[in-house]
């Protein structure tokens, strides 16, 4: 049986519990390991997923004739 797609929020809550565990919990080696492969994944889905609503989003301003290039700029914290 096929697993059912993660989505954005199932895969962050999932990698947030990931990073308490190894944060507080006492794991083995191989435990640690484990998490920190299934982190990965997780950390790569997230980022597909963003890169594909960020083009989602280019497309419907560029529709709308709302695009302008302008390069991402985070917001800096003083």
């Amino acid at each position: 049986m096929a697993r059912k797609k993660q989505t954005f929020d199932e895969a962050m809550e999932r990698l947030e519990e990931i990073v308490e565990q190894l944060e507080q919990e006492e794991v083995s080696l191989e435990t640690a390991v484990s998490l920190y492969k299934e982190g990965l994944s997780l950390a790569a889905l997230c980022r597909e997923k963003l890169s594909a609503a960020e083009g989602e989003i280019v497309l419907l301003r560029k529709e709308a004739g709302l695009w302008q290039e302008e390069p991402f700029q985070a917001e800096v914290e003083e």
